[in-house]
């Protein structure tokens, strides 16, 4: 009976990835975060979760070493970490000057919060640009826009899941929404010209996570509420979409770097004979 479920999987990579994408949220939605612990014993859970469904579409390439090109990732990968440290920065600046109570134990907390981090950065290339990507290439590599509905994919599905659940109630609330899932789309685009180019999603992995590490310390240091709300109140909301606008505008800078220093060299072709 197992060996059936993973030869129907093996063979329709649309389906297997639709059902990654649904057993992440089902995790998200039903396992407890209260915690950083718990976040980051939920996260790698889910890493597992996605690394197996992925190897169902990929096969054995999935695991194959890349260690040569870890280092090219990381280095296209430092005007990222350079923006997130300044938003962090900033952040932890803000933080501090308004008051807000420190955590307790906010050393073992950045020390949690770190390897946190670097699970949720593998989870997310893994769930929203692999097995994505990977499903539509198999699926349709003959079709002559199989790379632009990729992007398409992976970008909007990537935005939008981190506005899943939050109350789009008013003009300003949607603003928030379509502001997020437009810097995260643009920001998960940089990453997935990486891992055509390398097919390197735990390099990926990690330049994501470090990006998420260095632009939430505040959030490891400071008692803030809520994790993970992008939506806020709309007596808050301009301040935010504001933020996102900035992120639109210095994400798509850096796709631009990325693109004359990484997207002209794919060779999309190889890809499609070949992945």
């Amino acid at each position: 009976m197992l060996n059936k479920y993973i030869l129907f999987l093996k063979k329709h990579p649309l389906i297997t990835a639709l059902l990654a994408i649904a057993y992440a949220l089902v995790c998200l939605k039903l396992i407890p975060t209260e915690t950083f612990l718990q976040m980051f014993l939920m996260r790698t859970l889910l890493c597992g979760g996605m690394i197996f469904f992925l190897y169902q579409i990929s096969g054995e390439k999935t695991l194959l070493s890349y260690s040569q090109s870890t280092g090219y990732v990381i280095k296209i990968g430092l005007p990222i970490w350079i923006f997130s440290l300044l938003t962090g920065i900033l952040s932890l600046f803000l933080s501090s000057g308004s008051q807000l109570p420190m955590r307790e134990h906010a050393g073992l907390q950045i020390l949690i919060g770190f390897f946190l981090f670097l699970f949720v950065g593998l989870f997310e290339e893994t769930a929203f640009r692999a097995i994505i990507n990977d499903a539509i290439i198999y699926r349709f590599r003959e079709k002559k826009h199989v790379f632009l509905l990729s992007a398409l994919c992976c970008s909007l599905v990537f935005g939008a899941v981190h506005v899943v659940g939050a109350e789009l109630t008013t003009p300003l609330a949607w603003a928030q929404a379509v502001g997020k899932t437009l810097s995260t789309g643009l920001f998960g685009l940089i990453l997935l010209l990486l891992y055509w180019k390398t097919r390197h999603i735990f390099a990926c992995g990690i330049v994501h996570g470090i990006y998420d590490f260095l632009a939430g310390l505040s959030t490891l240091i400071f008692e803030q509420g809520e994790i993970g709300t992008y939506v806020v109140p709309d007596e808050y909301a301009v301040s935010t979409i504001i933020l996102y606008a900035a992120q639109i505008v210095i994400n798509l800078l850096i796709f631009w770097i990325a693109w004359r220093k990484v997207g002209r060299k794919i060779d999309f072709q190889e890809i499609r004979e070949n992945w």
